[in-house]
């Protein structure tokens, strides 16, 4: 409990230190690019490494952290399809697509063997198609009622320039061909790794934004019932039904109840949604995703 405690508590710090004024106030953005440019690409690296290869199947992994993802952004263009633009963006841009690298992660390192950590890492390759560019990409193009389609030439740009996606498709593809991370690669890049979980948790602090509006409670209560919902039906599939290791499958289900993608709520203004809302759902998401997935390490006995 205390390994979860603690990864709760650094989310603390950081809202401490911004709430109170303790560091400049683009501390989270600093942070958040340390974390995205330097230690989660050394904790992919680090995760990959601990194991000899992985197997073809576990494209299967990539393929379904997609179609959900897929799969939420009609289903909230459906909920939304009589709504005005800005609802169907913050639909669209909130329902789907996870926080691994950030959150799921460090909860994966903490509490499951070096072969959990890899499937999440899969999984992302897959979510981070969408969330680091495919939704919105899609998106700014849905709302806007162009009829000219998806730039291409942005949409390659956006994924080729996102250094955790490019370390998930260039580890992913070495495992495959049983290559082998040197030695020295990995002592090199461990301190960076163990960094990882601190770092990714004190940001989400230090970008905890939770404004209560009256306004907002019954917008945010909807897009997280539904995210919850899913996440249910996805994690049961996948428990039950999925032909790999327990610890593997269990990853997974930890990882389907992952909170809103960090980047989703500035995707959402971009798109002309309210990016207040959904950065408010967003830290919303981060609270209960803390408490469902503590609940679940306890169900499988991972304490």
């Amino acid at each position: 409990m205390l390994r979860a405690v603690s990864l709760a508590f650094i989310i603390g710090i950081g809202v401490f230190l911004k709430k109170y004024k303790l560091i400049e106030e683009n501390a989270g953005d600093v942070i958040k690019k340390i974390m995205i440019s330097i230690t989660l690409p050394a904790a992919i690296i680090a995760n990959f490494a601990a194991i000899p290869s992985i197997q073809p199947i576990f494209a299967v992994i990539a393929i379904l952290g997609m179609a959900a993802d897929i799969c939420m952004m009609g289903f909230g263009a459906f909920l939304t399809r009589k709504s005005t633009k800005d609802r169907q963006a913050l639909y669209m841009l909130t329902l789907p697509a996870y926080n691994i690298g950030t959150f799921c992660l460090p909860f994966v390192q903490s509490f499951l063997p070096a072969i959990g950590s890899v499937a999440a890492c899969v999984f992302d390759v897959g979510n981070s198609v969408i969330c680091t560019g495919g939704s919105y990409a899609f998106v700014s193009e849905y709302v806007s009622g162009s009829k000219k389609g998806i730039d291409g030439k942005k949409f390659a740009r956006r994924l080729l320039t996102s250094p955790p996606l490019m370390t998930y498709v260039v580890m992913f593809v070495l495992s495959m061909a049983h290559v082998r991370i040197p030695e020295q690669v990995l002592t090199f890049v461990s301190p960076i790794s163990a960094a990882n979980p601190f770092i990714a948790m004190l940001m989400l602090g230090l970008l905890f934004h939770l404004e209560l509006k009256m306004a907002y409670l019954s917008e945010i209560a909807k897009i997280l019932a539904w995210r919850y919902l899913f996440a249910v039906v996805l994690s049961c599939a996948i428990y039950f039904l999925l032909p790999f290791d327990q610890v593997i499958r269990q990853t997974l289900v930890l990882v389907c109840f992952g909170p809103i993608s960090a980047i989703a709520p500035a995707y959402t203004g971009m798109c002309g949604g309210d990016e207040g809302l959904a950065s408010c759902a967003n830290s919303l998401s981060i609270i209960c995703s803390m408490i469902v997935m503590t609940g679940l390490i306890g169900v499988f006995g991972l304490f």
